[in-house]
């Protein structure tokens, strides 16, 4: 008897999933509730069993789709339901997106314009809840010929591997160099090491017959040259812009 109750569940679960597959495929996963777009993509974690109590607890404990790929596997774990193997392959579906977004790059670009490259800066980096450093490597006609992301695991951590930049020019042997490491949930601006940092790497540059191109920093608020010492691109702060449309709606 229990042997029967137990395949009559597993069958209708997988008649459950293939039914979500189709309707995913069929509207959309723009079109899905968000308990569904989570309940969808534990699919892909858990290969049997019933994953809406699941989606639900998680989406009650994070709210959003994105603060659960941004939680820590210890957070996750909080979560009934959720163990150490699952929790890790959630954490890595963030670097599984950009890695996708890396391949798709993979031809070599031409850097035609600052807007172009800091479009490709901000695919790496704006995102990140942990500090990270990218590095461009140029061609002499401004072709990004290598790049190198490094993960410096901490959201509190500063300042620049003067070793990495050496090894990754030793290897790429750029004509120009682009620098960029994001602030997660900070400013976009030098902190006194990021100064320093900057003027290290500079000289390492021209000892090398390398030109720094920019050492960019992003942070909440958008992206600051260290080169021009400058904000270059300003993001809106989603309160703020609600709060000048209300304004401007009521004149």
């Amino acid at each position: 008897m229990e042997e029967k109750k137990v395949k009559k569940e597993k069958c209708i679960h997988e008649g459950h999933r293939a039914r979500l597959v189709e309707m995913a495929k069929n509207v959309g996963i723009d079109n899905l509730s968000k308990y569904q777009v989570m309940e969808f993509f534990l699919t892909y974690i858990f290969p049997r069993g019933d994953m809406n109590p699941l989606a639900h607890r998680l989406l009650d404990e994070f709210e959003t789709f994105t603060n659960v790929m941004d939680a820590s596997e210890r957070d996750l774990m909080r979560v009934k339901g959720i163990n150490e193997r699952s929790a890790k392959m959630i954490s890595m579906f963030s670097e599984l997106f950009f890695y996708y977004t890396t391949s798709r790059m993979s031809r070599k670009t031409v850097v035609t314009s600052r807007a172009e490259l800091l479009d490709i800066v901000e695919d790496h980096l704006r995102f990140r809840n942990t500090e990270n450093l990218l590095l461009l490597a140029l061609s002499p006609v401004n072709i990004i010929t290598h790049k190198r992301r490094i993960d410096k695991n901490s959201s509190m951590e500063v300042g620049t591997p003067i070793m990495e930049i050496t090894d990754f020019m030793s290897s790429a042997k750029p004509a120009s160099l682009v620098i960029a490491h994001c602030h997660p949930y900070g400013k976009a601006e030098p902190s006194d090491a990021d100064a320093k940092s900057f003027k290290k790497i500079d000289n390492l540059c021209n000892q090398c017959g390398v030109h720094l191109l920019d050492s960019l920093i992003l942070g909440e608020n958008g992206v600051f040259s260290q080169r021009d010492d400058k904000l270059i691109r300003t993001y809106y702060d989603i309160d703020e812009l609600k709060e000048a449309l209300v304004v401007s709606s009521t004149r």
